[in-house]
Parts: C-alpha cells; sequence; structure tokens
C-alpha cells in the first residue's frame, strides 16, 4: 500500500511539474517564434494568453467534472490531450496551428494541479498526503525556475518547435495512472444532477474579462464585475448542482487564504517576468545566464519544501504563512531598492520571493482543505486552484503595464511591496474569527 501511495505522489507530482514547467517554457521562445512565423508581437502574445486563459478556466471546469467522471479517467484525458496538442504543435510550421496546439495543450494542462490535489486529499492517508501536497508545492517553484532554462537552452539549441516535443514525454505518466491511481469520483460518490451549463458561461465571461482587462484593456473588467453579479444571483438556484457554489466562501478561513494566496502567485510569476528582463537590460545576462540562476533558486527552494514540512510539527501553518509574506516582502522591498542596479541583492531578492511562495504553497495547501465543508473538497480546491492561476495571470500582466508606463522595474517591484501590505492587513481583519471557521472535512 505504501509503495502504491509513493508511486501515485510521484506521478502526481511529474504531471505538476510538467503543466508548470510548460506555463514557463513558450515566454522565452515567443521572440524565435514570432520572426520564424513572421507574425506580429501582438499576434505571438497570444500563445501566452490563450492558454492563461484556459487553463484558469479549465482548472474548475474539471473539478467540478470530477464529481460526474472518475479522477483517473479525467486525469488520463487530461495527459492525452496535453500529448496531442503538443504533437500538432511540433510538426506545424502555421501560427494558427500553433494557437490551436497550445489550445488543446491548456484543455488537457488545466486538469493537472487541480486534479492531483484531490486525489491527494482524497486518496492519501494524512501523512502521505502532507508529503504529496508539500511536494506539489515545491513543484510549483522548481518548475517556474527549471523551466526558463530549459525553454532558453532547448530554444537556442533545436528551436522552439523542440518544447513541444520535450512535453510529449508527459505520457509516461499515463502508466502510473493506469497502475497505481485508485478509481472514484470527487466527493466519493457519482453526481447524478444536471451539470450546470449557466453557471459555466458565467464563470467564462469572469476569467476571461478578468485576463484581458488587465492585459489588454481596463474597460473589459466592467464584463468581470458584471460577471461577479451574474454568477451571485445564479447561485440562489436550488434546482441543481451549481457550477460556482458560492456557499464556500462562507468561512474566513478559506477566503483569508484565497486572497493571500492570489498575491503570493501573483509575485512569484512576475518575478519570473520581472528579473530576466532586468538581467538582460540592467546586467547584460543571456536567457541561459538568467535560467541558470533562476534554475539554482527554484531548486534550493524545492528542496526547502522538506524542511517546511517538517517545521509544521514546530509551528502552526497560519503562523509559517505570516513568516512567509514578511519574507517575500523583505524580497520586494530589496527588489525595489539595491536590487535594480547590483546584481547580488537582485539575486537574494528573487531568492527570498521564491522561498517565501514555496513555503507559502506548501502551508495554504496543507491549510485549505481544513477551511471547506465535508463533501465540498472539489469545488473548494477547484476554487482556490482558479484563483492561483488567476494570480498568475495577474502578476506579469500588471508588472508588463507598469514598465510600459513607467520603464522603471522599481516600480513594479514596489507595486508588489504595496499589494503584499494591502492583503496582510486584510487577512488580519477578524482573524480571530477564522479561528473558530476551521470546518470538519
Amino acid at each position: 500500500m505504501k509503495s502504491k501511495e509513493n508511486s501515485l505522489i510521484l506521478t502526481l507530482c511529474l504531471i505538476v511539474l510538467s503543466g508548470v514547467m510548460n506555463s514557463i517554457l513558450f515566454n522565452v521562445a515567443l521572440i524565435d517564434m514570432k520572426e520564424e512565423l513572421n507574425v506580429t508581437a501582438s499576434m505571438i502574445s497570444w500563445v501566452v494568453i490563450i492558454y492563461t486563459m484556459i487553463i484558469a478556466f479549465g482548472s474548475i471546469t474539471y473539478s467540478k467534472l470530477a464529481s460526474y467522471f472518475q479522477l483517473k479517467t479525467l486525469l488520463i484525458f487530461g495527459v492525452g490531450l496535453f500529448v496531442f496538442g503538443s504533437i500538432i504543435g511540433y510538426i506545424t510550421n502555421q501560427y494558427i496551428f500553433v494557437i490551436i496546439a497550445r489550445m488543446i495543450q491548456s484543455a488537457g494542462g488545466s486538469a493537472f494541479i487541480a486534479l492531483s490535489m484531490i486525489a491527494a486529499n482524497q486518496y492519501m492517508t494524512t501523512s502521505k498526503r502532507n508529503l504529496a501536497l508539500t511536494l506539489i508545492g515545491g513543484c510549483l517553484s522548481l518548475g517556474s525556475g527549471i523551466g526558463f532554462l530549459i525553454g532558453g537552452t532547448f530554444t537556442y539549441l533545436w528551436g522552439w518547435h523542440s518544447l513541444f516535443l520535450l512535453m510529449v514525454l508527459v505520457v509516461v505518466t499515463l502508466i502510473g495512472l493506469f497502475k497505481v491511481m485508485p478509481s472514484g469520483y470527487a466527493n466519493g460518490q457519482k453526481e447524478i444532477r444536471p451539470f450546470d451549463f449557466i453557471g459555466l458561461l458565467f464563470l467564462l465571461m469572469f476569467i476571461v474579462s478578468f485576463i484581458l482587462g488587465v492585459k489588454l484593456n481596463g474597460y473589459l473588467l466592467i464584463l468581470t464585475v458584471l460577471s461577479v453579479f451574474c454568477l451571485m444571483a445564479h447561485g440562489k438556484r436550488k434546482d441543481l448542482v451549481l457550477f460556482v457554489d458560492l456557499s464556500v466562501f462562507r468561512h474566513f478561513a478559506f477566503n483569508r487564504l484565497l486572497v493571500t494566496s492570489f498575491v503570493n502567485n501573483a509575485g512569484m510569476v512576475g518575478v519570473v517576468f520581472l528579473f530576466p528582463l532586468l538581467a538582460e537590460r540592467i546586467f547584460h545576462f543571456t536567457a541561459i545566464g538568467t535560467g541558470l540562476i533562476l534554475c539554482v533558486i527554484s531548486i534550493l527552494a524545492f528542496l526547502m519544501s522538506f524542511v517546511v514540512k517538517k517545521s509544521l510539527h514546530v509551528i502552526s501553518g497560519r503562523q509559517l504563512i505570516g513568516y512567509s509574506a514578511i519574507i517575500q516582502l523583505i524580497g520586494f522591498l530589496i527588489l525595489a531598492t539595491v536590487g535594480v542596479s547590483q546584481l547580488v541583492f537582485a539575486i537574494l531578492g528573487v531568492f527570498a520571493v521564491y522561498s517565501a511562495f514555496t513555503m507559502m504553497t506548501v502551508a495554504i495547501n496543507i491549510e485549505i482543505p481544513q477551511t471547506i465543508e465535508k463533501g465540498k473538497n472539489a469545488m473548494g480546491l477547484g476554487i482556490y486552484n482558479l484563483i492561483n492561476f488567476m494570480g498568475m495571470s495577474f502578476g506579469p500582466a500588471i508588472s508588463s503595464r507598469i514598465l510600459d508606463s513607467f520603464s522603471h522595474f522599481s516600480y513594479a517591484f514596489t507595486f508588489f511591496v504595496v499589494i503584499l501590505i494591502l492583503s496582510n492587513v486584510l487577512s488580519l481583519i477578524g482573524v480571530n474569527k477564522s479561528s473558530s471557521r476551521h470546518v470538519e472535512v
């Protein structure tokens, strides 16, 4: 039994690592892709934008579908789609088919993190579950770091097509899924009530308008606000299984962790976006040189996840999140001041942000299932992953806008200092209430 659990943990970690790497790989190759495909900069940016939107929407969609289809079936389907999209991307030389390949990739890859977390929570004993959630959190930071290095190296040596070919290797995880992944539905039983297609459309409008509003046109955020009201009105229905069950937001502890996690992911991916630009423009580093730095930092942060897991026997998850927020704040303060002019301090700041991200992600991954009502595990984790992906899209989008407006890196780093302070202040409001809001799992 232990051997099966360990094999399942390894399989889930490989799946999560592949998904995270794939979201970073192509950021390095956009310039080469633009020139070879003979398209404009705005057109090639859709390689990243379309992937981000589908990943965010798909994460909660798969979480919901896990009540209608078996987790094992959905993960196998997701891996199959991901591999199929990767093959299309490898063999094509046309822009439209590259976009289609990325859409198919993201349609499959959006299952990876959300369903892996649900599987870890549902099929593993407490000790193994915490280990799996710790490793998944570590893989998020590890994948972002090595993804940049591998993306730069593969693009330089073999061209951007090799990135698609590399992602085909995720097919090996099917062996583990077939052999050690248990059969079963999220929350333990199959849902027979109708699927909420109207709620799905409202959520799709929310995600698309938010991501495009931040990236392209702020006026689209009006649609984001409108979609929230639509979801709230739709959420009062009692005759179907809601696509977004708003009752999970009744618990302050859950909401507090969502806000913290959004800022945590925004800051982390914001640094992954900003530091390579800083290294190139100010310190004149190549993409591969920057990738080496990020790779070493991400490996150290990944190893730190094991220390974090052991520390949870001494301090509480909430305390660890607080300490992580302070370290992250210090990291951004270093980057905003001396880091923009001195390489050593820039690396120190990035290391602080990476380390804090790993610590906080591990702590939140373990804490958040305790704030979700019994029977709503899949819904709560789906929303949690949705918020994470939206944070990941918000970080680089707002960073690029600030750079376009002010042309100085310190302003972008200062923005994250401000939102970190605000999120910590907000999380302290009513914190005494949250201690009584942990519900039965």
